[in-house]
This record gives structure tokens, sequence and C-alpha cells, in this order.
């Protein structure tokens, strides 16, 4: 949300971006209709191989989806500031009665901020986002400093201009393009961790509903994933978004779990 509809909309694309693993459609490029929209969406809860969709709505046909559609849940949505307040607000109360959690990134000349609705901030555990940004941090600063140091063992010479020596060594603006693949690389490995997870859970639900009960204990089944940089709560959480199922059941507590963990491990 801001006065410039062409920044915002290229922010939607680097956020779309960041979720690579969807299928990113454009509402009235891709589709138009709800019809359409349900035809985009409907193979995803009969086949959790099929790609989910990743809806995207520019500036200058967000209020035509605002009164379109009825469930705009994960749709990222342009709006630029109307001139009336009392407008505003009117499109705010429109989005609440169509999504029951809604991020709002506000970009104004000198800085952008973000607004929660249908969420307590307090009650987020951003855990797993802060060790991502401190591993982009630390992975880039390894690279940056691994360039310039292969490029300072080839410039042997004192022939060199010093401003030109500083140029070769100035990698500023390809930083911000490592950190970008860094982040995605991050988010993939996160995605198929989770899908993993997903494919173990949907067996041992089907196990249960043949009345055998198991379950699995949390570090068994990161150990089997080959993922442990999120908790097995947030990988649950994610499934449930993802996919629609809540496995939290099948995830042992205690005790139980410890010898569970204890005797996989043995096992190798």
């Amino acid at each position: 949300m801001g006065d410039d509809s062409d920044h915002i909309d290229n922010i939607l694309i680097e956020l779309s971006e960041l979720v690579h693993f969807r299928k990113d459609y454009i509402f009235y490029t891709d589709f138009i209709s709800k019809i359409e929209y349900e035809n985009l969406i409907s193979n995803e809860e009969i086949d959790y191989n099929y790609q989910r969709a990743h809806i995207r709505c520019p500036c200058n046909v967000s209020f035509k989806a605002l009164s379109q559609f009825d469930n705009i849940h994960s749709w990222l949505i342009g709006l630029k500031n109307p001139e009336q307040k009392e407008q505003l607000i009117y499109i705010k109360n429109l989005i609440r009665k169509k999504a029951k959690e809604i991020l709002y990134i506000i970009i104004t000349p000198k800085d952008i901020y973000i607004e929660l609705e249908g969420l307590n901030s307090k009650s987020i555990d951003l855990t797993f986002e802060q060790n991502i940004f401190k591993k982009i941090s630390q992975d880039t600063e390894k690279s940056i400093a691994k360039m310039k140091r292969v490029l300072s063992d080839k410039i042997t010479t004192n022939k060199l201009d010093k401003d030109l020596v500083k140029t070769l060594l100035d990698f500023e603006q390809e930083k911000s393009e490592l950190k970008k693949n860094i982040f995605k690389r991050e988010i993939q490995n996160f995605y198929s961790g989770s899908k993993r997870a997903f494919f173990i859970f949907s067996r041992l639900q089907l196990l249960n509903n043949l009345e055998i009960q198991t379950n699995i204990g949390s570090k068994t089944l990161l150990e089997t994933i080959d993922y442990e940089e999120a908790s097995i709560e947030r990988i649950i959480s994610f499934i449930k978004k993802e996919w629609g199922e809540n496995y939290s059941d099948l995830i042992e507590d205690g005790k139980k779990a410890f010898i569970g963990d204890k005797l996989v491990s043995l096992w190798g």
C-alpha cells in the first residue's frame, strides 16, 4: 500500500519470487472470473503433488478483485492510497470481510513498515526467520570475503591505480544478489524438508486409519527428513497452511517420544 503504483507492483513481483515453489498467477491476466480462478486451484485438494497457486493482484485491478472475490486468503494485492480517507476505511473494511489474517506493507517516501490485523505479533514465533537472516548475513560475508581474497591474490602489482583496485574489490552490487539467492535457497530447503515430512505424516495417518496406531518423535522425524533448521511445530504449521492437513496429533510427546527417538538412533 502506497502512493506509487509502479513501485508497489514491483514489490509484489519480488514478494511472489520469494515463494517460488508456488505457481504465480496474475489477476486480470491469467484469470478474470471466479470460475476461471476455481479451475486454476481445482486440483490442489485432490493432488498433493500439484503445484499450489499463488495469486498476485496489481494496483490497477485491486478493487475489482476485492469486489468480485469472497476469499482472498494468501493473495498479494497492491493498493494505491485513495485520495479520501473514507475510501481507505471502506477498502480496509472490505478486506476484513474476505480475510481473517491480514498483513499490510505500508510504503512511504522515507520508509517501509508493516501492520497486522487478526494476528498478535507477540504470539508469532519468528525464530526461524531470524535464523535465516542471520545465515544470510554470515554466508554473504563469507562469499564476499572469499571473492575479495581471490582477487587480492591476483593483484600483485603496484602499478594499478588505487581507485581501480578499490573498484575491483567493491562487491556492494553483488551483495544484494547474493542475499537474494541465499534466501531462496533457505526457503527451498524449508519447503523440501516440509514436503518430505508431509509424505511421512500422510503414510502414518494412513496406518492410523487402518487402526494401526502409530506416532513419531520430533527428533526422529527431523533426522529422517534431513532438515533441522526449523522446529517441528513450524513444519506442521506450514503443512497445514500449504496442504490443508493437520498432523500435530501424530507427534509423540514426553518420555515415550524420548524412548522412540533413542531406539531409532541406535539403528543409525
